[in-house]
């Protein structure tokens, strides 16, 4: 299959070398540093997006605000291409479908991977080595390019989990949103409280505020656009914390230790 990945970030530039070995994949990204390291990682880049819908398949791996203009930009010379995206909040998509109903077949492309690190420089291969590939369809999919989808999510090491977007942006809300918007909290939250944080945070204390390094782009645009659903799971997230407020309040041992419990159950579960 011949695939073009516009955008070579983290993402797009790991899928880029994941994919490689199984299909005919070329690049294109308007920074001159991800088109050169890029282009010495030996991946074929072509100078003008357009040139992209050429492939059989194209996989838009912008940064989120940009998703939505790149499909713009490339539906007119699609063709029989089908359009991917890696988009972390599939509202954005949603809507630009129902504004253009007809026109190439899009479907979402999420994988559920990543790092603090971004850029060419950080793309790994084998980032998605057993990660869920979040299969997201449009009005405008059709089988074939739900099938393309799967390959390609196939290809590069990932699993496949199809869903809707509206549960797309729901879970997102929950496992990635969320988090973020807790790490910058325990982040600052710490800052106030410890008198020389830098030399006494232990890696228990980095680990769970990694995310706090998360860019500014992606993390305004995983809160912003996906409002409701991320305002929903706060409240969620501060009915918990009242719950355990109170049991500290009152030592209530056994309360604490019930909730203690329930959380490393769940956690647990994810090994």
């Amino acid at each position: 299959m011949k695939i073009g990945i516009a955008g070579l970030g983290l993402i797009g530039g790991s899928l880029a070398l994941a994919l490689r070995g199984a299909h005919s994949v070329t690049g294109f990204d308007t920074a001159p540093a991800a088109r050169d390291a890029a282009s010495r990682a030996g991946i074929a880049m072509v100078d003008r997006l357009e040139d992209l819908a050429k492939a059989d398949a194209v996989i838009v791996a912008t940064p989120l605000a940009a998703i939505v203009p790149t499909l713009a930009a490339l539906e007119p010379d699609a063709g029989a291409a089908v359009l991917l995206d890696v988009a972390s909040v599939r509202a954005p998509v949603e809507d630009h479908v129902r504004r253009t109903p007809s026109g190439p077949p899009i479907v979402g492309l999420h994988p559920m991977a990543g790092r603090s690190a971004q850029g060419f420089a950080a793309a790994d291969p084998a980032l998605f080595a057993g990660r869920p590939f979040l299969v997201v369809p449009t009005q405008r999919a059709d089988a074939r390019a739900m099938a393309v989808a799967g390959e390609i999510a196939r290809a590069a090491g990932g699993v496949v989990t199809v869903c809707s977007a509206a549960e797309h942006d729901r879970i997102i809300a929950v496992i990635s949103a969320l988090p973020l918007t807790v790490s910058a909290a325990l982040s600052l939250a710490a800052a106030d409280g410890v008198r020389d944080l830098t030399s006494l945070a232990g890696p228990g204390f980095r680990d769970t505020t990694r995310l706090a390094l998360t860019s500014l782009d992606l993390g305004e645009a995983m809160l912003s656009a996906n409002a409701a659903n991320v305002v929903d799971a706060i409240a969620r997230l501060r009915r918990i914390l009242d719950q355990i407020e109170q049991a500290v309040a009152d030592g209530n041992v056994a309360a604490i230790r019930a909730i203690l419990q329930r959380a490393a159950e769940t956690r647990g579960a994810l090994d």
